[in-house]
């Protein structure tokens, strides 16, 4: 292989590589995020679980200290807003979801990424070392001299 193939070769083999390296940075800032984002939606169902209790708590308390005629009403409300949490938390369960999702189809893409950098940085040793090997081959070897 003549040293413009090498040289072609390894410009070849470095741009594959470094833009492989590039889709591994951006992935790994897309799993950063999606990581995030999943942590941020579970706190948020924590503390909406936190303020349901509080708001059920306090139907009811007024439910125990109401006198008979506002009881049908007060238990009309406690249903509704049983309903209302159920659907927020289903969403919000639904999104997290769907975050896994796309955090797993990240995830496989990071790991043949990795692959694919690994075997481009081994081709490319490989083409240097053979490029070496013709150099040397091509060096003319002089007696008595190093």
């Amino acid at each position: 292989m003549g040293y413009a193939l090498f040289a072609a070769r390894k410009l070849v083999l470095d741009g594959q590589l470094n833009n492989a390296q590039l889709q591994q940075t951006q992935r790994s800032n897309e799993q950063y995020n999606l990581a995030t984002k999943t942590l941020s939606l579970q706190q948020q169902l924590t503390s909406m679980n936190v303020a349901q209790s509080q708001e059920l708590a306090a139907l009811y308390k007024e439910l125990s200290e109401a006198g008979t005629g506002m009881r049908d009403s007060i238990n009309a409300k406690i249903k509704q807003k049983e309903e209302e949490f159920e659907a927020e938390v289903d969403e919000i369960n639904r999104d997290i979801y769907l975050v896994s999702i796309k955090e797993n189809a990240i995830e496989m893409e990071v790991k043949r990424l990795d692959t694919e950098v690994t075997t481009l940085q081994k081709q490319l040793e490989a083409v240097e070392q053979a490029e070496g090997q013709a150099v040397d081959r091509a060096t003319p070897k002089f007696k008595g001299i190093g």
